[in-house]
């Protein structure tokens, strides 16, 4: 015998039906929360300034923790993709800069033509650059790319391309359509890069920073 509410009007196994609705949708969406865990909890994680970073060596944590917040989360996002290629960056990033040697050319470049020029951009936290590069004409007709005021973010394997794509961001785009420089001198200071004899660089649109070891661009800078 089915008994009615008078005060909502809905009987006993209407209210039982619904209830297990209720019960079944909220089982189904606790079990696609607990199985796609590992793709969202990022997103969720509360980090603070003290965020260390798992799986480095105790002793390297300060310097870690010294990074900028925006660069630390970035290596810990990372770290959920690729655990190994995290760890390596932030030994990378931890470890200090590496300086060009001293330029002596300031003088020399007083008198050469500058051909094309362009900033360096920042691409990201982990990936960024500063100052110019500019192709100059010296006197003598021969042909440079220098880096003035120039700063990047470190890298491992670090090489330096004219690149005929304008804004080329894997080995895929650089392949086959770029000049290979040769290894970049160091990620902080002025530096010069000779460029081959009887070349047309008018088909070469950048100058680009390249981390062979973690196969990106670390920085580039739009030639015009």
């Amino acid at each position: 015998m089915q008994v009615e509410l008078p005060l909502f009007g809905i009987g006993l196994d209407a209210m039982d039906l619904r209830f297990r609705l209720l019960l079944l949708t909220l089982v189904g969406l606790i079990a696609v929360a607990v199985w796609t865990f590992p793709s969202w909890r990022v997103y969720f994680r509360q980090r603070g300034e003290n965020d260390a970073f798992p799986g480095l060596d105790i002793d390297l944590q300060d310097e870690f923790l010294a990074l900028p917040r925006a660069k630390r989360e970035a290596l810990l996002d990372l770290r959920e993709r690729s655990p190994n290629m995290a760890l390596d960056m932030v030994l990378v990033n931890i470890a200090e800069d590496k300086l060009a040697p001293r330029d002596d050319s300031a003088e020399a470049i007083k008198a050469a033509r500058a051909l094309v020029s362009g900033e360096f951009q920042e691409l990201n936290a982990l990936y960024w650059g500063a100052g110019r590069a500019t192709v100059y004409e010296l006197p003598d007709g021969r042909r440079i790319l220098r880096f003035e005021d120039f700063i990047s973010a470190p890298g491992s394997n670090t090489r330096v391309y004219l690149a005929r794509d304008p804004q080329p961001l894997s080995a895929l785009q650089l392949e086959g359509a770029s000049l290979d420089l040769g290894r970049l001198k160091g990620n902080v200071g002025d530096q010069n890069y000779f460029l081959p004899d009887d070349h047309d660089l008018s088909v070469y649109q950048s100058a680009v920073v390249f981390c062979v070891r973690f196969n990106t661009t670390i920085t580039v800078a739009r030639l015009r």
